[in-house]
């Protein structure tokens, strides 16, 4: 199968043809490789001197390089990305949550006999539920409902629906000129 050396291509088969190779990140000795090295150099590994590494696209999308309108901006052999993260509040939009309920409190309508609420239950007083400033014995207590923390903290998977194929690249073949 020929190819320019340097070309990446999808491959179905679960072999590499001859004169490719995997887009594994392996790294190559140079010796062996020049021509390939002399086109991808070290953006994707090894020490420049005996060995560079082929592009990793192992469980990865390819993506062009450079900046499109609105995308962030990639460089060559920029690797990045998560198969999945795990939210924070700060990644929600702003909302409220209501709490609703029921509050059942015992009473009786005769006449209460204690000044404490200790143990007893609610009885009928005569100013009870007066709305007056002055009337001390109301005693006003604000209800306050708390409204618990939900979620485990769990990863949220965000791949994209994938299927798994071979990016191959190719060794040896037609040098590429430069225009």
């Amino acid at each position: 199968m020929e190819g320019t050396i340097g070309e990446i291509r999808l491959f179905a088969a679960n072999f590499a043809p001859q004169y490719w190779s995997y887009c594994n990140g392996a790294l190559m000795a140079i010796s062996s490789n020049t021509a390939l090295f002399s086109i991808l150099g070290t953006t994707y590994g090894g020490d420049g001197r005996v060995t560079f590494g082929l592009p990793n696209l192992a469980g990865r999308a390819a993506v062009g390089v450079g900046q499109g309108p609105g995308l962030s901006y990639y460089d060559l052999g920029e690797m990045t990305g998560v198969n999945s993260t795990t939210l924070a509040i700060s990644n929600l939009p702003p909302h409220t949550h209501t709490a609703g309920g029921n509050i059942v409190i015992p009473a009786f309508s005769e006449e209460g006999n204690s000044g404490s609420p200790a143990s007893n239950v609610l009885a009928a007083n005569g100013a009870m539920y007066t709305s007056q400033p002055s009337d001390s014995s109301t005693k006003a207590t604000p209800l306050n409902i708390q409204v618990g923390v939900a979620g485990g903290s769990n990863p949220v998977n965000i791949t994209q629906p994938s299927i798994g194929m071979n990016y191959i690249i190719c060794m040896y073949g037609v040098f590429p000129s430069r225009n």
